[in-house]
C-alpha cells in the first residue's frame, strides 16, 4: 500500500546513503545553475567536468532497479522514493513531503533556485505539478486510485523560492470511478493557490493494485 500512501518508513541504512545521494545531486544541480562560468577558471572548469564523469562510473558495477523491473521492487516502486515531485531518491524532487492527517493530506516543500520561473518565485509548471502529486495521493483516502482526468489551478499570488510551502488536501465526492479532489497551497499562512482534480479510475482497474497484488504474492 506504501506505493499509494504517504507512509514514510524509516530508512536502512543503506537505503539513507540513497536519499543522501539524491540530496548531494540537488545541490550539485543548483551549484552548477549557479555558477560563474564566465569568471570561472577554464581548468578549474575542465577538472570539474572529469570528475563528475569519473564519479558517474562508480554506478556502472553497482545493481541497477531496472534489470528487474523497478515498479517490481518492494521499496522502490513506491511514490515516494521515485516520484519527481514527492521522491526521496529522486534528485529533481525538491522534495514534496507528504503525510495522512485523518481524511485530510498534508505536505510541504521549499524550493530551492533552480525551480525558479520569474524572479524569486518557483515557476508556475512546478506550482502546478506539485499539485497533481499532491491531490493524486488525496485520493487514495477514497479508497479509489485514478489517473488525472482533470486539473484546474488557481494562482492567488506568487510561490517563493527557499520559503516552506504548505499543502493540503482532501476528497470532495466520489462518483463511481471518478474522485474529485481539492488542494491548497500556503505560505506563513496566506494562500498562494488552489487547485481541483478529478482522477478516474481504469475500467479494468489501477495498474498499481496488479503491481501491489504481485508484490504481495512474492516469496
Amino acid at each position: 500500500m506504501r506505493a499509494w500512501h504517504p507512509e514514510y518508513l524509516e530508512p536502512s541504512p543503506r537505503r539513507a546513503r540513497k536519499h543522501a545521494l539524491a540530496d548531494e545531486l540537488r545541490g550539485l544541480v543548483e551549484d552548477v545553475l549557479m555558477l560563474d562560468v564566465e569568471a570561472a577558471d577554464e581548468e578549474a572548469l575542465a577538472e570539474a567536468e572529469v570528475r563528475l564523469a569519473l564519479l558517474r562510473k562508480a554506478f556502472t558495477n553497482m545493481p541497477d532497479i531496472r534489470e528487474n523491473g523497478p515498479h517490481l521492487t518492494p521499496v522502490d516502486n513506491s511514490l515516494f522514493e521515485r516520484s519527481p515531485l514527492s521522491g526521496l531518491s529522486n534528485a529533481l524532487a525538491a522534495p514534496l513531503v507528504l503525510e495522512f492527517d485523518g481524511t485530510t493530506t498534508r505536505g510541504y516543500a521549499t524550493y530551492p533556485p533552480h525551480y525558479e520561473g520569474p524572479p524569486g518565485l518557483v515557476h508556475g509548471g512546478y506550482v502546478i505539478s506539485a499539485f497533481d502529486d499532491l491531490l493524486g495521493v488525496a485520493q487514495a483516502a477514497s479508497g479509489v486510485a485514478g489517473f488525472t482526468g482533470t486539473l484546474s489551478v488557481r494562482l492567488h499570488a506568487g510561490t517563493p523560492l527557499n520559503q516552506r510551502i504548505d499543502y493540503e488536501a482532501g476528497v470532495g465526492e466520489v462518483k463511481g470511478r471518478k474522485v474529485i479532489a481539492w488542494g491548497k497551497a500556503f505560505c506563513d499562512g496566506t494562500l498562494l493557490a488552489e487547485a481541483e482534480g478529478i482522477f478516474i479510475e481504469p475500467r479494468d482497474g489501477h495498474p498499481g493494485r496488479k503491481l501491489r497484488e504481485q508484490l504481495d504474492a512474492a516469496p
